[in-house]
């Protein structure tokens, strides 16, 4: 059976077939570091099928992968950047913009909390004007009034889309407004998995429709 692993806690790998969720381990090479990654495709042999346990056995053809933080086929990433607190931090901005062209994964602007506008109106056009005139999609949002959450959905289809930006900059709310209701990173694992506390890896897949997820990763994406 074929599915993709949506969270690994130090040996064993949580894989995705049909909406719902197998504990696996792994065989072979695959037990070594980077041989298998949250985002991979694999095939699974289920050895448990009422307990929801399986083995991984193959890992199919990946279309990317990022060593740090270690991720397989991610697709999009979105730069969110706020107008004030924390100030836009552009220098940064750019440097994730290189980091997505190198690896050949679509980047997205976000310019969040719009409504401090105001005394940045100025600041807000030239950052518009500049990286649209580059050729870069921007989304403006306000994440506590909701305002821009469906645009943001729209790019989120068929993908599997990870948000960057430094801290305070509100990628929290944006995914809790995205998924209409308060959600924590630890708030989102269930039960099952939340024992992994003290784990190798952080990283989660959550799916929010079929070919669709958004990846929790607390890195931010740049060389």
């Amino acid at each position: 059976m074929e599915g993709i692993i949506i969270e690994n806690i130090s040996n064993l790998y949580y894989v995705e077939i049909d909406n719902e969720i197998y504990e696996c381990t792994a065989r072979g090479k695959l037990k070594q570091e980077d041989g298998v990654v949250v985002g991979d495709r694999v095939q699974i042999q289920i050895i448990d099928k009422k307990n929801k346990k399986g083995v991984v056995e193959v890992l199919l053809p990946r279309v990317m992968y990022i060593k740090r933080p270690k991720i397989a086929n991610l697709t999009q990433i979105i730069f969110v950047i706020s107008l004030k607190m924390p100030k836009p931090d552009l220098l940064l901005l750019d440097k994730q913009l290189a980091y997505a062209e190198y690896i050949k994964v679509n980047p997205v602007i976000c310019i969040n909390k719009i409504d401090l506008q105001e005394k940045s109106k100025n600041q807000k056009s030239e950052i518009i004007q500049t990286y649209k005139n580059a050729g870069y999609n921007i989304i403006e949002t306000i994440a506590k009034d909701k305002k821009g959450i469906e645009e943001l959905k729209q790019v989120l289809e068929n993908n599997i889309t990870a948000f960057s930006g430094n801290s305070g900059v509100g990628k929290s709310t944006l995914i809790n407004a995205i998924f209409g209701k308060d959600v924590t990173t630890e708030g989102l694992i269930s039960q099952k998995i939340k024992r992994g506390k003290n784990t190798t890896t952080n990283i989660k897949l959550y799916k929010l429709q079929e070919n669709e997820y958004i990846a929790d990763t607390p890195r931010l994406f740049c060389i």
